[in-house]
């Protein structure tokens, strides 16, 4: 594996529309030093706490994702030792906490590895169009914790986009055409569970083929592939009759499914403005598909689908005269703070290129983020059409992909060679024949950071030499002895033991005058005499 990483050849440094990229150093990252690891580590004990004595516990793998991610990183947890085989100088490189929603390191490799997955090996060389919608904020509530309302809005909404791609290509089929024989689409979606400005707020991302495809003609061979046919551009009318028919199919699935009844289903079907937004406005042509660091490019489009519910460059703190954590502020990006007012949202500054953004408590913020780290065991992207792990032209279509083209012929022709005659036995010959997979998923990490960063993590920066990884450091004993040599620290940064709310939050307390709740200072409350009770 060493071998395969360290042979990787570096990428070019040219961008065709963006010049030359400015020359970059790997440096080994440390989390102990963001503003997300010290709110965590000064909070999480006291936060945990509050939330037990205000019933509303932490699901167990939001905790552990938390503290998975106070040991990512850390060299005191454990390490890989790399040597360079041009000057001998050594390296060590810690390891990481493969956390699903909270470690930027680990949901970074995620999005990067699932962006070059899907443009390298599933999506084959033809236009991609990004189609998002967003449902009204009456139905968000009952998406967040609805697995079957979420697949239910996410069928509707492909089987919509495809009967539009159909339309659009100008591609009949009969009504009595067999399922195996109509056109499909290729797409992936993507689930977000996430707003730009951490809010919880559900909606979905789709990267869908701009056409549809045909399987072959009866008679034309094992090993012709499947014919792809454009679609026209994609008009106002087309996307206002799209997000009309989603509409109303996703308030009758819910009415039928008993979240809503006949009357808020009619009342929601007479909304002037319906509340159902849908965007197709995004579309990679095949010019610009594959040109690196370019931000009309396939795999950045990719990136942007499969992104992390939130930016660790956006994100700083603001400390008390105590010395601890009072405020966290997180940056809007500037295309979404031009309106953004409203509970602990900042009015947008006048300066020119200024960001909008959202300051929150602690306690706020680790709410917040409850919200965003995703289920375990629960798939953060699907695939439709002809991408579907069942169809039968997965194979045909895949194969067509940049990173496959010559590796799956076996695969796609079933045995047979160009000519059209059998290499190993023909198909009908050796009905339970299975082509030998290989896996494209997983992509090592220094491949990842080389296309993300156009830097190559295992030069030498001295010499410009190989690096290869010559041991995995797991001991404690040994552990302790290389970062005593080279200076690093033997224990993790310390976690802050639970301590009660703050002041102003504890001598708050919550008072009923027959009209309503209130939160008020014990001063203030009236003297009752227990006696005449």
């Amino acid at each position: 594996m060493v071998a395969a990483v360290t042979g990787f050849p570096g990428r070019s440094r040219r961008r065709p529309h963006g010049g030359p990229a400015a020359s970059r150093r790997y440096e080994r990252r440390r989390p102990e030093k963001t503003p997300l690891h010290k709110i965590i580590s000064e909070n999480l004990e006291s936060w945990l706490e509050w939330r037990e004595a205000a019933e509303r516990p932490v699901p167990g793998y939001v905790e552990e994702e938390f503290r998975g991610y106070l040991e990512c990183g850390l060299l005191c947890f454990g390490f890989a030792r790399a040597l360079c085989t041009g000057c001998g100088q050594g390296f060590v490189v810690a390891f990481s906490c493969k956390g699903r929603g909270v470690c930027p390191s680990c949901n970074g490799r995620h999005m990067a590895q699932t962006a070059a997955h899907l443009a390298d090996h599933v999506i084959p060389p033809v236009p991609v169009r990004q189609w998002v919608i967003s449902v009204p904020k009456r139905l968000r509530g009952m998406l967040a914790d609805r697995p079957t309302a979420v697949a239910a809005l996410t069928k509707i909404f492909l089987d919509e986009i495809e009967r539009t791609l159909i339309t659009a290509s100008g591609v009949t089929a009969a009504a009595d055409t067999p399922s195996a024989s109509r056109p499909r689409l290729g797409g992936i979606s993507f689930l977000h569970r996430f707003g730009s400005a951490l809010n919880h707020h559900v909606h979905l991302h789709a990267c869908v083929t701009d056409g549809v495809f045909l399987p072959a003609a009866d008679g034309a061979g094992c090993g012709t592939p499947p014919a792809f046919v454009p679609a026209r551009p994609i008009t106002p009318a087309d996307l206002a009759a799209l997000t009309e028919r989603v509409r109303r199919r996703v308030i009758r699935w819910f009415r039928l499914a008993g979240l809503l009844n006949a009357a808020a289903a009619a009342d929601m079907l007479a909304w002037d403005n319906s509340g159902f937004s849908v965007d197709a406005s995004v579309r990679i042509t095949l010019v610009d598909r594959d040109v690196p660091s370019y931000f009309r490019s396939l795999e950045h489009l990719l990136r942007y689908c499969a992104r992390p519910p939130f930016a660790l460059d956006r994100l700083s703190v603001i400390r008390g005269e105590d010395g601890r954590i009072a405020r966290i502020r997180y940056l809007l990006p500037r295309h979404k703070a031009a309106n953004w007012v409203g509970p602990g949202r900042g009015r947008k500054s006048t300066r020119p290129g200024a960001n909008g953004a959202v300051e929150l408590t602690p306690f706020e913020f680790l709410d917040r983020l409850v919200e965003l780290v995703p289920p375990p065991r629960k798939h953060r992207h699907r695939y439709h059409g002809v991408f579907a792990p069942n169809h039968k032209l997965r194979l045909a279509v895949t194969s067509l992909a940049i990173g496959n083209v010559g590796k799956r012929h076996e695969a796609v022709t079933g045995g047979h060679g160009g000519d059209g005659h059998a290499t190993e036995g023909c198909c009908d010959a050796h009905p339970n024949h299975k082509p030998r997979s290989h896996d494209t998923s997983r992509i090592a990490w220094a491949k990842l950071m080389a296309r993300v960063g156009e830097e190559f993590p295992l030069e030498c920066p001295g010499c410009g030499g190989d690096i290869r990884l010559i041991a995995f450091i797991t001991e404690p004993g040994p552990i302790r002895k290389i970062l005593t040599h080279l200076g690093e620290p033997l224990e993790p940064p310390p976690i802050s033991p639970a301590r009660g709310p703050p002041a102003d939050w504890g001598e708050l307390v919550q008072i009923d005058d027959e009209r309503d709740v209130f939160q008020t200072s014990p001063d203030e409350l009236p003297a009752i005499d227990i006696h005449s009770l």
